[in-house]
């Protein structure tokens, strides 16, 4: 007795009705019918302290998540919006010539110290806590004209040493003219604790003379499992809209439903631009 005859007559059936779709509506226009987006509050609210710098200068940026086929971010002006640490003190983000984006000038950072955010819109209070994490200093950075998976590319490295009996988590982003997006690498160290790590960039399309931007952090682990679930849902770019599921550490006080998108992060880091020789 042959078991398979019945689902192959079924899957034959369903060939000769698709391939008769398939001729006779293929110039048939399809109106895909999307739902409109509940123009969710988007906030973007990294504290990086940059080695070399006083980290005086900060900027919060607020939007809306606008429906699938809009072509312009919707900014979000007149919120009010602040940054207290442990000690009580607020240091105060007004709004600039820009729409949407809010800026400090007298930001006190301090590794390890706690600050929570809180940001005022439309009478809706939004908080979040987290720790401004340190970053290791960068030993060295290596340029191998032979790198890359097949050795066929030019490949940059750097190199730091990792806190010894510490857990420890890294993100770094490289941008490049070619790239049309920044390129992410998360790093935990699972596997080197207390060693040297190498933290190296490589594409096809580098060539002498390009400049590779590099923002090389030390994040906290609520962030980096954040930013991992958001790079493996995007396909490494976190510029797309996250899924509504991936919640990141901000809460809506007053209407606990209305949450808003985005991550509170703090982070100590090196910036830094190599230019290929």
């Amino acid at each position: 007795m042959n078991l398979l005859k019945p689902y192959i007559s079924k899957l034959s059936l369903f060939l000769i009705l698709f391939s008769t779709l398939l001729f006779t509506s293929c110039e048939d226009v399809i109106d895909v019918d999307l739902d409109s987006s509940s123009e969710r509050l988007v906030i973007d609210a990294e504290i990086l302290w940059k080695k070399q710098t006083d980290g005086t200068q900060q900027e919060i940026k607020l939007s809306r998540l606008t429906n699938y086929y809009e072509t312009e971010t919707i900014k979000v002006s007149d919120a009010q919006v602040l940054i207290k640490n442990s000690a009580g003190e607020s240091f105060i983000f007004q709004e600039s010539e820009e729409e949407g984006t809010y800026k400090c000038t007298d930001f006190l950072p301090q590794l390890l110290e706690t600050y929570t955010l809180e940001i005022v819109v439309d009478e809706e209070l939004y908080t979040a806590t987290e720790m401004l994490m340190p970053v290791p200093e960068i030993n060295r950075i290596e340029q191998d004209d032979e790198g890359g998976f097949l050795g066929d590319e030019i490949e940059v490295s750097f190199f730091y040493n990792d806190p010894i009996d510490e857990t420890n988590f890294y993100l770094t982003d490289i941008r490049t003219t070619f790239l049309p997006l920044p390129e992410y690498n998360l790093t935990d160290d699972d596997f080197y604790n207390g060693n040297e790590i190498e933290d190296s960039f490589s594409n096809e399309d580098l060539e002498v003379g390009d400049d590779i931007r590099i923002t090389f952090r030390g994040i906290s682990a609520s962030f980096y499992n954040y930013m991992n679930l958001i790079l493996e849902t995007t396909s490494g770019n976190p510029f797309s809209t996250p899924p509504a599921n991936i919640r990141g550490n901000i809460i809506n006080q007053t209407q606990t439903e209305n949450y808003a998108l985005g991550y509170f992060r703090l982070s100590e880091g090196h910036q830094f631009t190599y230019t290929v020789e």
